[in-house]
C-alpha cells in the first residue's frame, strides 16, 4: 500500500483539471489489480482513507494500460464494500440486482458476457466520464463490445420503461396533490414540468466560432414531489426552446386528457398558462403584492422538478456530455428509468417524509371559472388568503 498514500488518494479524488474523478478512479483500481492479487482488500482501504488525504502531481504510471485488465469483474467489482459500490454505481447492490432482476426476461439467452456483467459494464459508463475504450480496458472487453452492451441495456430499458415511468392514476394525483398543498402550500397541484439542456458533441476547442459549437437536446420531463419522473419527452438535436418541444410532445395534445380542470401541472414563464398548465405572473406589468406572493409559492413548489434534473445528473455523468448520433433518446430515457428505479427503492435525499396534513383539494367553481387566466387569479386569493389567514 505504499505507493496509495494519502497525498495520491486526495489528489485523485479533487483534482479534475486533467483527468476526472472517475478516470481517476479507474486508473487507481487498475494498478491495484496489477500489483497485488488481494484487490479487494485494497480497495477497501481506498474508500476508507479518501477523507484524511492531501494534494499531490499524478504521475505518468498511473495511466490506463493499454492492455486489458483480466478480472477486474470477478475480482475486484463482486468484492466492492457496500460504501464502494454505491459511489461507482450511484445505487445500492440491492437496487442493482433489481435491475438485474427486471431485465432477465428481456436480454437474449446465450451470452458470451453474463448479464450481471452486462449490467455492471452499461452503469460504469453512464456514470462515469470514461469512454467506451477506456471501460472496455478496465473489463477485459474490447470497445465494440462495451458500445453493444451499453446500447442493448439501453434500448431495453427505454422500450420498457412504462413499467417505472407512467402517468399518475386519478388515485395518485389526489395523493400527490395533498402533498404538495400540505408540503408548500400550493393547492390543487398534480405535478411539475420542465425541461433540461444538455450538451451533445465534444466539448468545443478554445475560440471555435458559436456556429461551430456543439449543440444540446432538451430533456422534458414531469415528476411528483418524490422526484419520480411521470412522463418524459427527447426533443430533437438543436431545438433548444421549450415551448416548442412541449407543442411536439404527446402530453401537449393529451393534457387536459390526463388533468381535471381544477388540477393542474407548474412550470416556469418559457411555457403558456393553460387551464391545466399554470405559469407565474410574468412582469410586463408592475406585479401587484400579491401576484408576487404567487409567483413565490409558484416558485417554491415549482423546485421539485428542478431538483429532480439535479439528481439525474448528479448520478449520471455521461448527460453531462451525449454522443452525436441517434441513440440520444435511448440513453436519456435509460436515464430516467434508472432515476426512478433508485428512487423507488431507495428514496429521494432531501425529501422529508412525514405524513401529510389536513389539507385537501380546492373546489373550484366551473360556472365562474372558465379560462386559465381566470384560474390562475383564483388561485392566487386563495394563496393570499391562506396566507393570510395562517398569520
Amino acid at each position: 500500500m505504499d505507493t496509495f498514500d494519502k497525498e495520491f488518494i486526495m489528489e485523485m479524488f479533487l483534482d479534475n483539471e486533467s483527468v476526472s474523478s472517475m478516470n481517476r478512479l479507474i486508473v487507481a483500481t487498475t494498478d491495484i489489480i496489477k500489483e497485488n492479487n488481494d484487490n479487494a482488500i485494497l480497495a477497501e482501504e481506498i474508500w476508507t482513507k479518501e477523507d484524511d488525504s492531501e494534494d499531490v502531481e499524478l504521475s505518468e504510471s498511473n495511466h490506463i494500460s493499454r492492455k486489458r485488465v483480466r478480472g477486474f469483474y470477478e475480482n475486484t467489482v463482486l468484492q466492492y464494500s457496500d460504501k464502494a459500490y454505491e459511489f461507482i454505481f450511484k445505487m445500492k447492490r440491492t437496487t442493482c440486482q433489481e435491475l438485474i432482476k427486471f431485465l432477465k426476461d428481456y436480454v437474449k439467452g446465450g451470452m458470451i458476457v453474463p448479464l450481471e456483467k452486462k449490467v455492471h459494464v452499461f452503469l460504469w459508463v453512464l456514470t462515469s466520464d470514461a469512454s467506451f475504450q477506456e471501460v472496455g480496458k478496465i473489463f477485459g472487453l474490447n470497445k465494440s463490445t462495451v458500445s453493444y452492451i451499453f446500447y442493448e441495456i439501453a434500448q431495453i430499458l427505454t422500450e420498457n420503461r412504462y413499467h417505472y415511468i407512467s402517468w399518475p392514476s386519478i388515485e395518485e394525483q389526489h395523493l400527490t396533490r395533498v402533498r404538495v398543498n400540505s408540503r408548500v402550500r400550493f393547492p390543487n397541484c398534480v405535478g411539475f414540468l420542465d425541461a433540461v439542456r444538455l450538451p451533445v458533441g465534444p466539448r468545443p476547442a478554445p475560440r471555435v466560432p458559436r456556429a461551430a459549437r456543439p449543440r444540446h437536446v432538451l430533456l422534458q420531463a414531469v415528476c411528483d414531489d418524490d422526484l419520480m419522473f411521470t412522463d418524459i419527452y427527447v426533443g430533437a438535436v438543436g431545438r433548444t426552446k421549450k415551448h416548442k418541444v412541449f407543442k411536439e410532445s404527446p402530453l401537449y395534445h393529451e393534457l387536459s386528457n390526463f388533468i381535471e380542470f381544477e388540477n393542474h401541472l407548474l412550470a416556469d414563464a418559457s411555457y403558456k398558462l393553460r387551464v391545466n398548465l399554470i405559469t407565474p405572473f410574468t412582469s410586463e406589468e408592475v406585479l401587484t403584492d400579491e401576484e408576487m406572493k404567487f409567483n413565490e409559492a409558484h416558485w417554491r413548489a415549482r423546485g421539485y422538478i428542478g431538483r429532480a434534473f439535479e439528481l439525474l445528473q448528479e448520478r449520471f455523468r455521461k448527460l453531462r456530455r451525449l454522443e452525436a448520433g441517434g441513440r440520444l433518446a435511448l440513453v436519456l430515457g435509460a436515464a430516467a428509468v434508472l432515476h426512478n428505479l433508485v428512487l423507488l427503492h431507495e428514496g429521494a435525499p432531501d425529501v422529508k417524509q412525514e405524513p401529510p396534513g389536513a389539507h385537501d383539494a380546492v373546489a373550484i367553481d366551473t360556472d365562474i371559472v372558465r379560462t386559465a387566466a381566470e384560474k390562475r387569479q383564483f388561485l392566487c386569493n386563495y394563496i393570499n388568503f391562506i396566507d393570510d389567514d395562517s398569520i
